[in-house]
C-alpha cells in the first residue's frame, strides 16, 4: 500500500506514471525481438505485471518499479545475473537517437536514452535497429556527469 502512495505522489509531481511513453514501448519491443525466444517470452512475461515507471534525468532514465518483484520469473542463462544492454537506434523526426533497455539480474529493469523524454514530443519515433552488445555501458555514469560534473559536485 505504500508503495502505491509513494507511486502516487511520483505521478503528481511528473516524475512517473503506470503506463510507458510511445518511444519507451517501441525501445523495448524492438530490443525483446532480438532476445531468444525463450528469455524474450520471460521479459514479456515480466513487463504484464503491473509496475510504475519512475523516470529520472528529465526522463532519459525510466527505471521500472514491479509490485511483485519477488513473483517474478527471472530471465535465465547469462542474462540472469549482472547488467546486460540491448542497444536500439531509433529515428526520432529527422534526428537519430540511441534508446537501451537495461537487463539487470533477471529483470527488465528500465530504459536509458541519449536524450530526455522531452525530446521526443510531437516526433514520429521508428526503430532503425537493436543490438546486443556485451560490451555495452549505459549512459548512467554519462549523465550523472552531466548533471553533476565529473568529481561527483553539484555544478
Amino acid at each position: 500500500m505504500l508503495a502505491y502512495l509513494s507511486d502516487g505522489l511520483r505521478f503528481l509531481f511528473r516524475e512517473g506514471s503506470w503506463s510507458l511513453k510511445p518511444h519507451e514501448e517501441k525501445t523495448i519491443w524492438a530490443a525483446l525481438a532480438i532476445l531468444p525466444d525463450d528469455q524474450s517470452a520471460l521479459a514479456k512475461k515480466q513487463l504484464d505485471e503491473q509496475f510504475f515507471v519512475e523516470r529520472q534525468s528529465d526522463g532519459r532514465i525510466p527505471c521500472f518499479r514491479y509490485y511483485a518483484e519477488d513473483r517474478l520469473s527471472r530471465l535465465t542463462g547469462k542474462y540472469a545475473v549482472g547488467d546486460h544492454f540491448i542497444n536500439v537506434k531509433l529515428q526520432a523526426g529527422d534526428r537519430k537517437v540511441s534508446g537501451k533497455l537495461v537487463l539487470h539480474d533477471g529483470l527488465v529493469f528500465g530504459l536509458e536514452f541519449s536524450k530526455p523524454s522531452s525530446f521526443f514530443r510531437h516526433v514520429g519515433v521508428d526503430v532503425i535497429s537493436a543490438s546486443c552488445d556485451d560490451s555495452s555501458i549505459g549512459y548512467t555514469a554519462v549523465i550523472d556527469r552531466a548533471e553533476h560534473g565529473s568529481d561527483g559536485n553539484q555544478k
